[in-house]
């Protein structure tokens, strides 16, 4: 009987951390929808996720249950994409120059600038 009552236990702390994530998902699909945020509803639900947790309306303790399933079979998402860097090995020998100049160059080139503009943005303030 006391086994049954803790698998209960677990059972209702897990539908309800579940519910957490669930309502800020469907929340954020609300969100926009009516005020035609520009930006994919999952995002969104994270920000609002995020700003609970940082204002401790909710505890991460309460979303435990939920998220550790999930955070433990998390390098099978990861499979699909290995799977297609293999596939594609060819077009990866073949191309390597453009890889390496947009995964280096550009987020470097980005970082300078965002740098040079917020250095001179500091200077007239």
């Amino acid at each position: 009987m006391n086994d049954w009552v803790a698998s209960l236990r677990q059972l209702i702390k897990f539908i309800i951390a579940l519910g957490i994530l669930l309502m800020c998902l469907y929340s954020a699909k609300l969100m926009t929808l009516w005020w035609q945020i520009p930006l994919p509803s999952p995002l969104v639900a994270m920000l609002i996720l995020l700003l609970l947790l940082a204002s401790k309306i909710i505890e991460p303790s309460w979303l435990a249950p939920a998220c550790a399933p999930i955070l433990k079979y998390m390098a099978l998402f990861f499979i699909p994409a290995g799977v297609g860097i293999v596939q594609y090995t060819s077009l990866l020998a073949l191309y390597w120059p453009l890889l390496v100049c947009t995964l280096i160059l550009v987020p470097v080139a980005g970082l300078s600038l965002v740098g040079f503009v917020a250095k001179k943005g500091l200077k007239n303030d």
